[in-house]
């Protein structure tokens, strides 16, 4: 006697196979906690958003110990959210209503309760329950053989899921999709998104989804009549000892069929050994349901017509059953999505009458508008009115005064223009001295070369390069100081390590600092780092160390010093050389005279380094101070900020 059971067959395993995938996706919020505790910090909560956690979370832990009490505890967490306008917390109790429904198989009211959940989580920005919310529905849809459903919200759920994050519940939501797609016959998509699921179960790590993963990838090879990938997928899923015992079960039966249709049906039997009462120790009628198949398969191949027969009665007993249940779901789901349509249309009719109250509110309101705004434009006239009087009272003071800064500004462009002529003039000065020093000295060079002996001939050099470099450090701070003279010129800032800077300024000086025996002292850490205009830190610094080698006695000493506070560095050059008075201070950094005088050793000097810099320093937003004591040295300070705007001068 033959019977083909496979169409039955195929539809109820479907089901089985996202049945699942539910448990593992409910399980994925909660961390079990002794519900002993959970009792005890309810009694001490003060918050309503403490109480509704801990009753949310009870309501968990007892959901598949008692449901009934999971019940009380829910309806407690969603009395308070309600009466506190806490919208988050009813989005989470109606969500775990949603499992409460499914844990008592009354499908239709949870995918009710999800619907509930799913408006506050989208209110509150919540992605993570809004996915949750939609993965529910998706599954109870299949369920409810409304695939089309499950599928699209299956697909809204990955859309709101942070998948990086995530990765553990994307990986569920491709088996699910695999489940949607095998039961809308459209097994290549349903081998894609299963073979997906296996490569991130492996990237995880899980044992359990992957288990679950080649499971979904041997059903799907079954259904495409590939039965030898369809048993190695199976083998390698049961090989792994995570997988739950319902897939290990079905795994088997699965594989048992596949045998069968190869002809090899020792082996089918022999899968099948010690699994029935393993099927009805756990209670799950879709489990028994293959496990009955797959019996009548292998004995109606062996011939053992009588026996087959049994065992597809018990199927038959047993799918109608199923059946009729499924039916009782379906229907229920169907007025279910009738009442929330109603309820919907209900609303837009309550809506469209409040927006017609609303409208004649706001007429009545722009009555009342229009009269004041009649009123309120009266004022404005009269403060108009009253304006323009007093607008040009004030446009007459304001002329006034503008003329007299502009008077202010003429005398000080006066002065600047004043103060310019007499530098450019000592410009001209000092720069002819160096040049003339230095074609006299060739001129003599060459008149003279074959008389020198090489000690003289190195003095002479020696001269003319102590010459050219005074005569280049003063073209050097004229044209910084050009620059900085000019509208729009920017600064430069860049980072310059001290030390090495130091090493490289005091080369130019290393021939008179060896010559007078002289000795630096510099206690500047070497990493030490600062941020300037490198070329106005090398002339003021080379200015101040010049002048200290120039006016320090033989076996003198020059120290060099950087400080900072939150806002300004300060660099400080100290030597012990003649000093200066008060009064030739103010001559050169107030007054901007100038003033030169020789070197201990009679080395010239320019008098205008000092006032250059002065100008300098002020331009980047900082300052030179001078600290001396006539007969004992003097210190030089650079002080200039620390953060500094390269925006227009």
């Amino acid at each position: 006697m033959s019977f083909n059971f496979k169409a039955y067959y195929i539809a109820a395993l479907k089901k089985l196979l996202l049945f699942f995938t539910l448990i593992l996706s409910l399980s994925v919020r909660g961390q079990t906690r002794p519900i002993d505790s959970l009792k005890q910090k309810l009694v001490q909560a003060k918050s309503d958003s403490s109480k509704v956690h801990l009753l949310e979370r009870l309501g968990y832990e007892y959901l598949y110990y008692k449901p009934d009490s999971a019940l009380v505890y829910i309806d407690q967490a969603i009395e308070i959210s309600t009466k506190s306008a806490y919208e988050l917390g009813l989005a989470k109790a109606y969500n775990r209503k949603g499992t409460y429904y499914i844990v008592k198989s009354k499908y239709p009211k949870a995918i009710e309760e999800f619907q509930k959940a799913l408006p506050y989580y989208k209110k509150e920005g919540d992605s993570t329950g809004i996915s949750e919310s939609l993965g529910n529905i998706g599954v109870l849809d299949f369920y409810l053989r409304d695939y089309d459903e499950a599928l699209g919200n299956f697909k809204e759920a990955i859309a709101y899921l942070d998948t990086v994050a995530k990765v553990e519940t994307y990986t569920k939501y491709l088996a699910n999709l695999s489940g949607v797609f095998r039961e809308k016959n459209a097994l290549d998509s349903a081998l894609y998104y299963a073979d997906r699921a296996l490569n991130y179960s492996e990237k995880l790590n899980d044992k359990r989804l992957l288990s679950v993963s080649y499971f979904n990838l041997g059903t799907a090879y079954y259904f495409l009549e590939d039965y030898t990938k369809a048993i190695y997928y199976l083998d390698e899923a049961i090989n792994l000892d995570r997988i739950p015992v319902q897939f290990s079960i079905l795994a088997k039966t699965y594989r048992s069929l596949s045998y069968t249709v190869l002809g090899r049906t020792k082996d089918a039997e022999y899968e099948l050994e010690g699994l029935e009462e393993k099927a009805l120790a756990i209670k799950d009628q879709y489990v028994i349901l293959r496990f009955y198949e797959a019996k009548q398969k292998v004995l109606e191949a062996q011939g053992r017509i009588a026996e087959a027969l049994k065992y597809a009665q018990l199927y038959i007993a047993l799918n109608d059953e199923i059946h009729n249940r499924e039916q009782t779901n379906i229907l229920q789901n169907i007025k279910v999505k009738y009442e929330t349509e109603e309820r919907i249309y209900e609303n837009k009719l309550l809506q469209q009458e409040a927006n017609l109250q609303s409208l004649q509110l706001q007429n009545q309101r722009y009555a009342i508008w229009a009269v004041a705004i009649l009123i309120f434009l009266l004022l404005i006239l009269f403060l108009i009115l009253f304006q323009m009087y007093s607008y040009k009272s004030r446009a007459n003071k304001m002329l006034k005064e503008k003329q007299q800064v502009l008077n202010r500004n003429n005398r000080s462009l006066e002065l600047i223009n004043t103060q310019k002529d007499n530098l450019f003039s000592i410009v001209a000065h000092d720069v002819r001295s160096p040049i003339a020093s230095i074609l006299s000295s060739t001129q003599f060079l060459n008149s003279h070369f074959e008389e020198f002996d090489t000690e003289e001939f190195k003095h002479l050099l020696r001269q003319l390069e102590d010459q050219a470099e005074t005569l280049n450090n003063l073209i050097l701070g004229v044209l910084v100081w050009a620059k900085s003279q000019m509208n729009g010129y920017n600064f430069h800032i860049q980072e310059t390590k001290f030390a090495d800077f130091l090493i490289d300024t005091l080369k130019v000086e290393e021939e008179a600092i060896k010559r007078k025996n002289l000795q630096i002292i510099s206690e500047i850490p070497k990493e030490q780092i600062i941020k300037t205009d490198y070329q106005v830190l090398q002339v003021i610094v080379r200015n101040f160390l010049s002048n200290a080698v120039k006016f320090t006695p033989l076996g003198g000493k020059i120290s060099i010093s950087l400080e900072e506070n939150n806002e300004f560095y300060h660099i400080g050059v100290t030597d012990t050389g003649r000093g200066m008075s008060p009064e030739e201070i103010k001559k050169v950094l107030i007054d901007q005279n100038r003033y030169s005088i020789k070197g201990t050793e009679n080395e010239p000097g320019n008098g205008i380094g000092l006032i250059l810099c002065q100008e300098i320093a002020e331009k980047i937003g900082g300052h030179i101070q001078v600290e001396s004591t006539p007969g004992l040295g003097s210190t030089f300070i650079f002080i200039f900020p620390k953060y500094i705007h390269t925006d227009k001068v």
